[in-house]
C-alpha cells in the first residue's frame, strides 16, 4: 500500500487511527506527502480550500488553521507558541495549552483526524468526511470531564476505563450524570483543581489509578508547579509547566 492510498484508507475509516498516528509518527513517507500538499499550494497561490463538514444533517465548511500556512508571519505563536506554521508536523502533533493531539484521547483524536483530512482534501477535493464518530466521542467527552482533567493521562483513563462503564444504551442524563460522579470519585483533590496553563497534565500512579490532587506549588517566573500524592507509594509527584 502506498503513502498515498495508506492516508486515504486512515481518513475512510479502515485504519484505525492509533495504528496510523504510530505509523504517521515512524514514517517520514506519510509526513513528507503531506508537507508536499501544503507547500505545493502555497507555492501555486492557489490557498486553501475550505473542507466539508457534515453534522447534524448540516454541512458546513472549515478548514482549521490552514490558512496560517500561507502567511505564518501574521500568526507568531498563533495556537502553537514560538513555533511556525511551516511545520506539518508541529501542526498535527505539537501539544500547546489546551489542545492536544494525543489521539488516545477523544480530543486528540479529533484534532488530529481534521488536520490530517484538511490538508489530504487540499490534493483530492472528492475525499468524503468520516470524522463524525471522533466528533461525537469528543462532544461526549466534553460533557462529562471537566477541563483540568482534559487531556494526557487523566482523559486516557477516563476513555479507557470509567467512560466504558456506562453504555451509550443508558439514559444520556443518567449516564453523563453516573460518569461524571464515578470521575469525581476516582480523581480525587485535597485542595482545589489544577489550572493548567497547558495541556492537563494529571499524572496516574504506579498502580495504574489515578493519583490525589494535593495543591499548587509556588510560582517562579513562568514556571507553574502541581503537586499530587500516589496513593499505591505515598510519593508526592510535582507536575511542571510554563506559560
Amino acid at each position: 500500500m502506498n503513502v498515498e492510498t495508506t492516508i486515504r484508507e486512515f481518513l475512510l475509516g479502515n485504519i484505525d487511527i492509533v495504528a496510523f498516528r504510530q505509523e504517521y509518527d515512524t514514517n517520514d513517507d506519510i509526513n513528507n506527502f503531506l508537507q508536499g500538499v501544503v507547500d505545493n499550494r502555497i507555492a501555486s497561490g492557489i490557498g486553501f480550500t475550505p473542507t466539508p463538514r457534515k453534522s447534524n444533517n448540516k454541512i458546513t465548511f472549515s478548514h482549521r488553521y490552514l490558512h496560517c500556512f500561507a502567511q505564518p508571519e501574521l500568526y507568531p505563536g498563533y495556537v502553537y507558541g514560538n513555533d511556525s506554521f511551516v511545520s506539518v508536523r508541529n501542526f498535527l502533533t505539537k501539544e500547546w495549552r489546551m489542545l492536544t493531539h494525543n489521539v488516545k484521547t477523544a480530543s486528540g483524536a479529533w484534532a488530529f483526524y481534521d488536520g490530517v483530512f484538511d490538508i489530504f482534501y487540499q490534493h483530492d477535493s472528492t475525499l468524503e468526511y468520516r470524522g463524525e464518530k471522533y466528533e461525537q466521542a469528543y462532544c461526549y467527552a466534553l460533557e462529562v470531564i471537566p477541563q483540568y482533567l482534559s487531556g494526557g493521562q487523566a482523559e486516557m483513563y477516563i476513555q479507557e476505563h470509567i467512560i466504558p462503564l456506562f453504555p451509550e444504551t443508558m439514559p444520556k442524563t443518567r449516564r453523563i450524570q453516573e460518569t461524571k460522579a464515578r470521575i469525581r470519585q476516582e480523581f480525587k483533590s485535597e485542595k482545589g483543581y489544577p489550572c493548567w496553563v497547558q495541556s492537563s497534565d494529571w499524572p496516574i500512579g504506579a498502580d495504574g489509578k489515578p493519583t490525589t490532587y494535593v495543591k499548587k506549588g509556588k510560582r517562579a517566573g513562568s514556571k507553574h508547579t502541581w503537586i499530587f500524592r500516589d496513593e499505591s507509594t505515598g510519593e508526592l509527584i510535582t507536575v511542571e509547566q510554563y506559560d
